[in-house]
């Protein structure tokens, strides 16, 4: 693994609480009901300042508000810490990740003045006014959009992300046209990398209660897990190259809870519902592989321990070379493994 000096990104849960209930997200099932293994934490801003140190932010060429489970501007605290990181290291850009539902025009133009030079807030937009609800349970197309000219009015650089399903995939053209419009810089189009073990995901209210379902984009080729893939999973793992996109890249995750690992799918784990239809084995797998290596890691909580004190651990440095060779993770191999069944998780990053 890369040493202390070499690390250039981090990737930073500073609340893993959000307005939105999007039926994919593991913090809630379904959209109907929350994941009862989430317990919601905010960090303060003198633990954002105490963990990104003058030391940790003038090294990094940039790092970003995203995190599993929450949407950053849910922080009380964002303005300030984006302000206090210009101020600290105004060559180090800073990248926002949201649905945009929330916080007043007021709120928005401030962040914009608080970001520095370099830097992006990233809008999931999945869709318009009749379909991006559909998705993004909880959130108002109209409200997001005054959000966004409110931050785009003050100098802020935007970038609507567009999700595409079978619901809204006849309105990415429109949605491109309006981006340009508003003064977004950016459009970029992805596909859903959450269909996984079946082809179609039913929407459900907080009484239980179906409300409509969500499918992928007709014009994607889809690869789901199934049966076979379930029953031979140990080979496929075993057959997997690692090659891990947090090495390669020089990042770090940290989450909610100040818990800092290479990557959000390894730091996901813990937190993920299992569902007794769905891969459970495979599932029970997973969790005990984490539990293993939480373990043999140590304390990895940015908290009590500096970011360069836990990466230049001999545990954190020794442990990596094992656990992708041979006694490999399923969540490597299903996330950064080559020539593997697994339908693994593309480059995918969006609130």
């Amino acid at each position: 693994m890369f040493r202390f000096d070499e690390l250039r990104q981090i990737h930073l849960e500073i609340t893993n609480n959000c307005q939105a209930s999007c039926p994919m997200c593991n913090r809630n099932i379904n959209s109907g009901l929350e994941n009862p293994l989430i317990n919601i934490r905010n960090w303060t801003l003198e633990e954002f300042k105490m963990v990104m140190s003058s030391e940790v932010l003038n090294q990094l060429d940039s790092f970003y508000f995203c995190g599993n489970f929450g949407d950053p501007i849910l922080n009380n605290d964002l303005i300030k810490m984006c302000a206090y990181s210009k101020i600290t290291a105004p060559n180090t850009s800073i990248a926002i990740h949201t649905n945009g539902g929330a916080r007043t025009i007021d709120w928005w133009r401030k962040l914009a003045h608080s970001l520095p030079v370099g830097h992006k807030v990233v809008f999931a937009l999945d869709g318009l006014s009749d379909t991006h609800h559909i998705y993004r349970v909880g959130t108002k197309f109209e409200t997001i959009i005054e959000n966004a000219k409110a931050f785009i009015s003050e100098g802020g650089n935007a970038e609507w992300v567009f999700i595409k399903f079978k619901h809204n995939e006849h309105q990415v053209n429109e949605a491109r046209e309006l981006s340009i419009k508003l003064g977004f810089n950016s459009f970029v189009l992805k596909n859903s990398i959450r269909f996984i073990l079946e082809p179609k995901i039913n929407v459900i209210d907080r009484n239980g209660m179906t409300t409509h379902f969500i499918e992928p984009a007709s014009d994607v080729e889809m690869k789901f897990i199934d049966k076979k893939i379930i029953d031979n999973y140990k080979q496929i793992v075993k057959n997997s190259v690692i090659n891990c996109k947090s090495k390669n890249e020089k990042e770090i995750y940290i989450d909610a809870h100040g818990d800092l690992l290479p990557c959000c799918w390894l730091a996901s784990v813990p937190y993920s519902y299992i569902n007794p239809d769905q891969a459970i084995e495979v599932r029970y797998e997973m969790r005990r592989q984490h539990n293993e290596l939480i373990e043999k890691l140590g304390n990895v909580n940015v908290f009590t321990r500096s970011i360069k004190e836990i990466i230049e651990s001999e545990e954190y440095q020794s442990i990596w070379d094992n656990y992708w060779t041979d006694n490999k993770l399923i969540t490597c191999a299903r996330t950064c493994g080559i020539n593997t069944d697994f339908a693994k998780p593309r480059d995918q990053i969006v609130k």
